[in-house]
């Protein structure tokens, strides 16, 4: 299998996957709320336009994780929270998941900064 992959078809969406079947469970709701709070308390500042997004989760579960299933939730969250416009806003996005121990207190590491376009 080559190192780099060029596929030469139209991505599809998460809305076009399933047609806007998607419903907010209690937990989810339970979640964006606590994240919202977390978040505003915290105080962060709004960064406009072309954005970079590093995301590090410190997880129990490190092998039946999904970083992107943790992403686009907390994505749609931080947009939620005015911490950035939109995700369509996202230039690049940095997904890292890192082990730690069961008795560690699982967190997530959040960057968020204007788009270098000199790189």
């Amino acid at each position: 299998m080559p190192k780099d992959m060029k596929l030469e078809i139209h991505p599809l969406t998460i809305n076009q996957a399933f047609m806007g079947r998607r419903f907010k469970t209690q937990a989810y709701k339970d979640y964006e709320t606590e994240m919202l709070w977390l978040i505003k308390a915290q105080k962060p500042k709004k960064v406009s336009g072309w954005v970079e997004v590093e995301y590090h989760f410190y997880i129990k579960h490190f092998l039946t994780t999904d970083t992107c299933n943790m992403e686009k939730l907390l994505t749609d969250i931080l947009v939620k929270a005015g911490c950035l416009d939109d995700d369509r806003f996202i230039i690049r996005a940095v997904m890292t998941k890192h082990a730690i121990c069961k008795d560690e207190k699982e967190s997530i590491d959040i960057t968020i900064k204007k788009y270098d376009k000199s790189r």
